[in-house]
């Protein structure tokens, strides 16, 4: 605000010469109140300065300057209303003045109203279209306010005076693709794209944005592109081998990621995948190895820690299991998942049971509509011979997901216990039209 008083200054000397005043007194009085109060602006003294520059006002009230100049010091005192006021004063006197628009501005901008802001941006915009500081503050406003449209146009705006619109469209796509805005963030990108098409990065986020868009053919192409440019760019390739592996082609999988390691250091989320990859191929020793090389680079990763219980367990290894899914529960401050995974763990195995339930209680602190969660608590409460509220657990896990087999299973078992055979038969039924290779249904039913 300092520079504005010097400018006001400035102006002030301009103005006092070039408008009629009542008399030659008058203007010089109101000349030397009006330095009188920038020298104790820049003194400091602002309650001071606001008496000078009334003063100057009450000898010519037709200098738009001097309402800025007192607007300025109210505003520095923390009083913006009566600022505002006195700027309206100023564009009454002096139509789209410019130091008082920008004075308004800054003010409404610091007071949080960037509705009444983006009107001051537009006028000023008017009075000079081409100076891109006033275009960029309006598209800010405008990308604050969702205006996309509005933002849209400034932004073209922009383009045809802004020699380093290429540098600003980037800061722009990432609003636009923080705010699910893709089509248009689409937009830019194959602007820049067209006059740069050898530039991996923006090949990838295009990529990534038709993804967002449903359109996974062009997605994955401009990501293989990108990833061509770039070989060492490790990202690349983990999107790459997401999608096969998205697609259950894990050898393809396996390939891209042996690719990559040929280009970059190994790193987890390429070791994950790597043993995902393994662990579906029925390569589990591999499998673990991978996971374990992982967690060896980030400790920290209770999602790894959770995957590898996950393969022990379906190991029969309950020993390795139980570790493992005590630790991804330390390390991920008692995620609900892994409560209820080492929960199901001992549900299925009919141990530990009361420590189970209290584990799946508080899962379901946690989330207590998830499905799943709700079939652990059933078949615990199953285990330990409360068939009633079991069957109210599992009925209650169905109407979360009613197109579970295991769930299905789990309810049927829990009516044979319960004595009604024909209930228990009709939920083996609807189980195996769900899972046809059952072998566990089939046996149920034709017993």
């Amino acid at each position: 605000m300092r520079l504005l008083i010097q400018t006001c200054l400035l102006l002030a000397l301009l103005g006092f010469v070039g408008h009629a005043v009542a008399s030659g007194e008058e203007m010089n009085r109101a000349m030397d109140q009006f330095i009188r109060g920038t020298i104790a602006d820049e003194m400091g003294d602002y309650y001071r300065a606001v008496f000078h520059y009334q003063e100057a006002l009450r000898l010519d009230s037709t200098s738009a300057f001097v309402y800025v100049a007192l607007a300025q010091d109210y505003a520095l005192l923390g009083k913006p209303e009566a600022a505002l006021a006195l700027l309206d004063r100023a564009l009454v006197v002096r139509e789209n003045y410019v130091p008082a628009l920008e004075l308004k501005l800054v003010i409404l901008r610091g007071t949080g109203e960037p509705l009444q802001a983006e009107g001051v941006l537009r006028e000023l915009v008017k009075a000079d279209p081409e100076n891109v500081n006033y275009l960029r503050q309006l598209l800010g406003i405008d990308l604050e306010l969702g205006k996309y449209d509005d933002a849209d146009k400034v932004f073209s705006q922009i383009a045809r005076v802004d020699s380093l619109v290429d540098l600003f469209s980037r800061q722009v796509i990432a609003v636009y693709l923080t705010a699910g805005e893709t089509k248009r963030a689409i937009r830019l990108l194959e602007s820049l794209i067209a006059s740069d098409s050898t530039d991996a990065s923006l090949l990838y986020v295009l990529g990534t944005s038709y993804l967002q868009t449903g359109d996974s053919l062009a997605g994955e192409s401009l990501i293989e592109q990108a990833n061509e440019l770039d070989p060492a760019m490790a990202r690349y390739w983990v999107a790459r081998a997401f999608f096969a592996l998205n697609r259950r082609e894990y050898e393809r999988t396996l390939t891209i990621l042996d690719s990559a390691l040929l280009h970059v250091d190994p790193q987890p989320p390429i070791l994950n995948l790597q043993g995902t990859a393994l662990n579906q191929l029925g390569r589990s020793a591999e499998a673990i190895e991978a996971f374990l090389r992982s967690l060896e680079m980030d400790s920290t990763s209770f999602g790894t820690m959770g995957t590898l219980a996950l393969i022990y367990d379906g190991l029969d290894s309950l020993e390795e299991a139980v570790r493992w899914y005590e630790r991804a529960i330390a390390a991920s401050d008692s995620a609900a998942v892994y409560l209820n995974n080492l929960a199901y763990t001992y549900a299925t195995r009919g141990i530990n049971l009361e420590h189970a339930r209290v584990l799946v209680l508080r899962a379901l602190d946690a989330d207590p509509e998830n499905g799943a969660y709700l079939d652990t608590m059933g078949w615990i409460e199953f285990g330990l011979g409360r068939y009633r509220p079991a069957l109210k657990w599992l009925k209650k896990a169905l109407r979360a997901i009613n197109d579970d087999a295991t769930t299905m299973e789990h309810v049927g078992d829990t009516y044979r216990k319960l004595g009604s055979r024909g209930k228990a038969q009709r939920y083996y039924r609807e189980a195996l039209k769900l899972n046809p290779d059952n072998e566990s249904l089939l046996r149920k039913i034709n017993e």
